[in-house]
C-alpha cells in the first residue's frame, strides 16, 4: 500500500511539474521579452520560473504590489545565480557567460525598477528602499501611514515596530501585538516577532511579561535564545505564580493557533 502511494505521488509530482513547464513555455511563446534575458539550463530553474511569472503579471497587470513581488524575484533569482560564479566550466564556458550576462541584467532591471518606485506609497516599497537604501524619505513615508489598512500585516506591523521602539516603546509594543493578531488559523507565526516583544519586555524590567512571553515562545519553538537565569536575578516568582503563568501562556498560544489573538 504504501509503494503505491508512492508512487502515486511521485506520478503528481511528475504531472505537476510537466503543468508547471508547460506554463512558463506558454509565457515565453506569447511574451519572448519575459524570458530572453534568463539563462537558458537547469541550474536555479525554480527561481527563473518565479520570475517569469513576476515578470508576466507586471506586464498583464501592472500595480504597486506586482512591482514588488517582481523585484523581490529580481533578487532571489540574482542570489541564486551569484555563488554560481565560481564554477569553472571545462566544457562549456559559455555556460557560465550566458549566467554572468543573466545576473547583469538583472541587477539592470532591479535597479530601474528601484527608481521607479522610489516615490511609491506601497508600505513594502517604502520599507524596501528604507532597508535596502537607508531612503529616509521611504521611512517618514512608511511611519506616516501606520494606522492605513495597506499596513495591516505582521511583517509589516513588525517592521512598524523596530522603527518605533526608539522613541515609543508603548506604540511599538501595540504594533507587535497587533502583528501577532493578524495572524489566521494554521498560518505560521514569525517567532521573531515574540522574541521582539520579549526583548522590549527585558529592556523595560517588565520581567513577568518576559517570562510569560517566553513561555509562549517556547511553544513555537525550542530555541528561544533569552536567558531566563538573567531575569531570575532581578525577579523571582513562587510556585503559584508559575503555575498562573504558565496558564496564561497555554491560552495565549491557543488563540494565537487559533487566529483569534485579539479577539474578545
Amino acid at each position: 500500500m504504501k509503494s503505491n502511494l508512492s508512487l502515486i505521488m511521485l506520478g503528481c509530482a511528475f504531472f505537476l511539474t510537466g503543468c508547471e513547464r508547460d506554463r512558463i513555455k506558454a509565457i515565453c511563446d506569447a511574451y519572448p521579452q519575459l524570458c530572453a534575458e534568463l539563462h537558458a539550463d537547469g541550474w536555479c530553474r525554480f527561481e527563473r520560473s518565479n520570475l517569469i511569472r513576476a515578470r508576466y503579471q507586471q506586464h498583464t497587470a501592472p500595480s504597486d504590489a506586482s512591482l514588488y513581488s517582481l523585484m523581490t524575484e529580481l533578487v532571489s533569482y540574482r542570489d541564486c545565480l551569484d555563488p554560481l560564479m565560481d564554477i569553472e566550466y571545462t566544457d562549456r564556458q559559455e555556460r557560465k557567460n550566458n549566467k554572468v550576462e543573466a545576473i547583469l541584467l538583472v541587477q539592470e532591471e532591479l535597479t530601474r525598477l528601484e527608481q521607479q518606485s522610489r516615490q511609491s506609497d506601497y508600505p513594502h516599497l517604502q520599507l524596501w528602499h528604507w532597508q535596502r537604501h537607508g531612503d529616509r524619505q521611504a521611512r517618514s513615508r512608511f511611519l506616516a501611514q501606520a494606522e492605513r489598512p495597506e499596513m495591516q500585516s505582521p511583517e509589516l506591523q513588525k517592521a512598524l515596530a523596530s522603527l518605533l521602539i526608539a522613541r515609543d516603546k508603548q506604540a511599538a509594543e501595540q504594533a507587535l501585538h497587533r502583528a501577532l493578531g493578524l495572524y489566521q488559523k494554521g498560518q505560521t507565526i514569525d517567532n521573531g516577532i515574540i522574541a521582539n516583544l520579549i526583548s522590549l519586555y527585558i529592556g523595560e524590567k517588565r520581567y513577568e511579561d518576559a517570562l510569560l512571553w517566553t513561555r509562549v515562545l517556547e511553544a513555537f519553538s525550542s530555541k528561544t535564545d533569552v536567558n531566563l537565569n538573567r531575569m531570575d536575578a532581578y525577579a523571582r516568582f513562587d510556585e503559584q505564580q508559575q503555575q498562573d503563568m504558565q496558564q496564561q501562556a497555554d491560552h495565549i498560544v491557543q488563540r494565537l493557533k487559533n487566529g483569534t489573538y485579539l479577539q474578545r
